[in-house]
């Protein structure tokens, strides 16, 4: 899914459960399952599950909100790409903590990439499991 990290449309196209379930993943440097989220909102509010789906589908479709889908868990895009991109990212194994990378390096390598069939490689996602240092 193409990304773009932009303010103003976080103001401009979320609603109050958007910008709740948003605030909740901006506090954290790793993923959150939707549940998790859901558990810190009812903490000070009654919202159910359909809900936190929906918002987290509103925040990825407008570009500031990315999904791993290695352990299903959401996070905040954080590149400073003035345009849209890839999202790639290194998420560790033990603490789940995780990290976007600049997908431009991951586009140089699919570019030359040798392979039978045509691809189009200007859309790709790329989860890298590994260990962060400190978990290492």
């Amino acid at each position: 899914m193409l990304c773009y990290n932009n303010p103003m449309k976080i103001t401009k196209c979320c609603n109050k459960n958007d910008q709740r379930t948003l605030n909740i993943l901006k506090k954290n440097n790793k993923g959150l399952t939707a549940y998790e989220v859901l558990k810190e909102l009812q903490k000070y509010k009654n919202i159910k599950p359909m809900t936190v789906y929906r918002s987290l589908k509103n925040l990825q479709e407008i570009g500031v909100v990315h999904k791993s889908n290695l352990n299903k868990t959401f996070f905040v895009c954080k590149s400073d790409a003035k345009s849209k991109h890839n999202h790639t990212m290194a998420i560790c194994k033990k603490c789940n903590k995780t990290e976007e990378i600049d997908p431009n390096s991951f586009f140089k390598v699919l570019q030359n990439l040798k392979v039978k069939e045509k691809y189009d490689f200007s859309n790709f996602e790329v989860e890298i499991s590994t260990l962060c240092k400190r978990c290492a």
